[in-house]
């Protein structure tokens, strides 16, 4: 069994199927990135794993825990009972396209507010992995600083923080450069490809294809609510098969 499994899963807004039947399995330390023209439903596949999307169809299965399942037959899906699913989704950390920093806090009070809030820590016990964790991304000297006060690239190697803070097995990313000046970018990449190297399992939706292709395990390139291909960095950058594949690469060359 894979570490997460993610099956035939299907999720329509109103009338409008986002999603058509999309599969992934990953094993642990594996990173996967997801590329794909916009509105090909990569975000809302990545949403559905930790259920800020639910899903219509399939199952969603986390290191042997059911989240949500289909009977054979059924028309929808059926989660798990709520703790139980909370419980799955802790595991996982989240980084948005934009930051979503509490604005009223420090740097440090929003590395340290979700683990008092959600696991009950006291500030005494979770400080020493906050210190590590903004070194690691190289913003200690701004722990009193407030977000408003941080470029963009800062304020997202907080929010990875933040995330890490949780101390999560599988993190996701959703265009974590897509708000950032060019500039910006390179910093917050460093700091992804650093959380490769140690073997975090990884889910990142991007549109950065020569990053993309230097720190993922495998591509999936997304169209039209299915994956269209799937491989190595290797074989879909540079032997892709599908001409949609072909199509978006060329397309991206261009920029």
């Amino acid at each position: 069994m894979s570490f997460i499994e993610m099956n035939h899963i299907r999720k329509s807004f109103d009338n409008l199927e986002v999603l058509k039947d999309v599969t992934l399995h990953m094993d642990t330390g594996e990173v996967v990135s997801i590329i794909g023209p916009s509105g090909s439903g990569k975000s809302t596949f990545l949403r559905c794993l930790c259920q800020l999307e639910i899903i219509n169809g399939g199952s969603i299965i986390v290191d042997g825990d059911v989240m949500a399942s289909q009977a054979e037959g059924a028309k929808r899906s059926v989660y798990a009972p709520a703790g139980k699913v909370r419980t799955i989704c802790r595991r996982m950390g989240m980084c948005f396209q934009h930051f979503n920093l509490f604005p009223h806090m420090t740097v440090l009070d929003n590395i340290l507010e979700a683990p008092r809030v959600v696991k009950g820590m006291k500030t005494e016990e979770i400080m020493p992995t906050a210190e590590n964790l903004l070194k690691k991304v190289g913003l200690w000297d701004k722990r009193d600083a407030y977000p408003s006060r941080l470029s963009g690239g800062q304020q997202q190697r907080v929010a990875i923080a933040r995330a890490l803070a949780m101390n999560p097995d599988i993190m996701l990313f959703d265009e974590p450069t897509s708000a950032l000046d060019p500039e910006l970018t390179g910093e917050v990449l460093r700091t992804i490809k650093q959380l490769a190297d140690e073997s975090m399992t990884m889910i990142i939706v991007t549109h950065e294809m020569a990053f993309a292709k230097e720190v993922s395990d495998r591509i999936l390139f997304m169209a039209d609510g299915i994956i269209q291909e799937e491989g190595s960095p290797e074989q879909v950058f540079e032997h892709p098969q599908n001409e949609r594949t072909q199509n978006f690469l060329r397309s991206m060359l261009r920029f």
